[in-house]
């Protein structure tokens, strides 16, 4: 993108793609039409096997830019792809995807990455879908505890190949470095968010203008840029639902997340934004499978029982989900701890 109109062009693009979804009371449905849980109590859930990752897996070469698009597209209210998936048939309905985006939060040993889903409209594409979880990247995070260190309009185009993923930088200052010491975690945050879109883990080579980046956000970089899977990286507790400012409208919700695979045990406290402990408990380790558990790497999940708001206030109330790390990434006992502030109506 070299102007205005390429860049009025993106932020239209963006606008589309998330235009039919209300993020509020419908990015967590959207979670749970693309999830498949197994658990002792024998609870299922109806799987759609929707995921990107199952198409990324089948193609050798896929790419996508954002530039070109608007001579693809004559309605604008349809969210474009550059190679489009084979049609649904008649009972079938397009689905808007959720990715998992990885931003920057702070905790006791210093800031790591969370995950937080986020709608990225309708598409099968593995190279539409990475680049489109990418510019919700560089956009920022729905919950406020999160940062992103990339700039906007950061990032133009993906190609998915069959042992790498090509992203191609937007602007200048997607190659200097942030005002955050944490410079590092912001290339992971695009590498861990990319191949969580295509479902499968796969190194990342960054250009600029078709030729390699020597450095990106003023790191020096090498020719592909593989995931760092040290103990420090990522934090060891992730809400995945309930979203950030969910509207919580039945008697009782649900909340599950992911956790390192050295934890075992995460509890959950519900607070008044005052503090004040309202509800408390435990959770159950659940098998994740379908695209929560690409998009987090096959990490294990976890499952609370249904949590009874039906007699509270409304209003908004905090949920924390809390673990304590006692040896793999610390010296001594440290709680770590991801929150979700929602609204009891």
């Amino acid at each position: 993108m070299n102007d205005s109109h390429d860049d009025e062009t993106l932020r239209a693009l963006l606008r589309d793609a998330v235009a039919d979804v209300d993020p509020r009371d419908r990015l967590a449905d959207v979670r749970r039409r693309t999830r498949v849980r197994r658990t002792a109590t024998g609870r299922r859930w109806l799987p759609v096997l929707v995921g990107a990752g199952a198409v990324g897996a089948t193609v050798v070469a896929a790419t996508f830019v954002v530039g070109g698009l608007t001579d693809e597209t004559d309605d604008p209210d349809q969210a474009p792809v550059a190679s489009a998936p084979p049609a649904p048939g008649p009972s079938e309905e397009p689905i808007t995807r959720a990715a998992g985006v990885y931003f920057v939060a702070p905790t006791p040993t210093g800031p790591r990455l969370f995950r937080e889903f986020q709608a990225v409209g309708q598409t099968a594409d593995p190279a539409e879908l990475a680049l489109l979880a990418l510019q919700r990247l560089s956009l920022g995070a729905t919950d406020p505890d999160y940062e992103t260190l990339w700039p906007a309009d950061a990032f133009a185009s993906v190609i998915v190949e069959e042992d790498r993923i090509v992203v191609g930088l937007g602007s200048e200052e997607a190659l200097e470095a942030p005002r955050s010491p944490a410079a590092y975690l912001g290339v992971q945050q695009a590498v861990y968010t990319a191949e969580a879109a295509i479902g499968k883990a796969l190194p990342v080579s960054f250009e600029r203008d078709g030729r390699p980046a020597r450095e990106v956000l003023g790191l020096p970089v090498g020719a592909q840029v593989r995931r760092d899977t040290s103990f420090s990286l990522l934090t060891p507790v992730n809400i995945t639902d309930p979203g950030e400012e969910l509207a919580v409208e039945e008697d009782t919700f649900v909340a599950n997340g992911t956790m390192a695979t050295y934890v075992r045990d995460v509890t959950w406290t519900l607070r008044q934004t005052d503090g004040a402990v309202v509800r408390e408990g435990t959770t159950t380790p659940v098998d994740i499978t379908g695209p929560d558990a690409r998009a987090t790497l096959g990490a294990p999940g976890w499952e609370t029982r249904p949590i009874d708001v039906g007699d509270l206030p409304p209003g908004d109330y905090v949920l924390e989900a809390s673990v304590v790390d006692t040896g793999q990434t610390s010296d001594r006992p440290e709680e770590f701890t991801d929150t979700r502030t929602i609204t009891v109506r």
